[in-house]
């Protein structure tokens, strides 16, 4: 079935995993996804967006280097995790430690950003580009517990956050455990991009209506 990308994020609370290979072009996917959720859903989405090691700017830079609009971003609340590149409205900036003092200047980081926003009456799109690089770092200890986090994470949201979490599956290949199986089964839904990023298709859905769906991003 043929569906838009931003048709993925239509359900409340819905966590999607988008998983592509460094062969990928990101930047023009990504900013063309964010500019379609603007499109659909204007107002009601409010975009968060985290940006480790500053892949941010990096895809900014590949998507305006053929003409994609980027200024999305420059309305968004941005998170920088690591980094030294701002790029787009960048609120909050944490630095790279080892995961429990991550972890706890995250969670109140990101509620502050909720915080500031409480007035906002419609959803908000949750998007992680670069959280690979970050767990390239953790020892094996740290990952699992990142692993279960976000898990927990999912699963107890009490406001409606639809999450968008970019993966470079071949960053994933050395890391000390099972990091992309153990994601995919967390993972309501599971994207997969095709054709350098121009693509997708839902290779896995607890939505009936998703599964095997395919479509055009750019």
């Amino acid at each position: 079935m043929l569906m838009e990308i931003s048709e993925v994020i239509g359900k409340e609370k819905i966590s999607v995993l988008v998983e592509y290979t460094s062969d990928d072009i990101i930047g023009p996917t990504l900013f063309a996804m964010l500019n379609k959720i603007r499109e659909t859903y204007r107002e009601d989405a409010l975009i968060i967006i985290t940006d480790f090691l500053d892949t941010l700017p990096i895809c900014r830079y590949h998507a305006e280097l053929i003409g994609v609009r980027t200024e999305v971003i420059d309305k968004s609340a941005i998170i920088k995790v690591g980094g030294k590149i701002n790029s787009g409205n960048v609120l909050y900036k944490i630095p790279i430690s080892s995961y429990p003092v991550y972890k706890t200047l995250y969670e109140e980081t990101l509620e502050k950003v909720l915080e500031s926003v409480d007035t906002h009456r419609g959803f908000f799109v949750n998007v992680q580009i670069g959280i690979e690089n970050l767990m390239n770092i953790f020892e094996k200890k740290e990952l699992i517990e990142q692993i279960h986090d976000i898990g927990e994470y999912i699963v107890t949201k009490n406001k409606d956050i639809r999450d968008l979490v970019f993966i470079n599956v071949e960053s994933l290949r050395n890391t000390s455990i099972e990091v992309l199986s153990l994601l995919r089964t967390i993972f309501p839904v599971v994207v997969k991009l095709m054709n350098n990023g121009r693509s997708f298709v839902v290779e896995k859905s607890v939505l009936p209506s998703l599964r095997g769906s395919v479509g055009t991003i750019w």
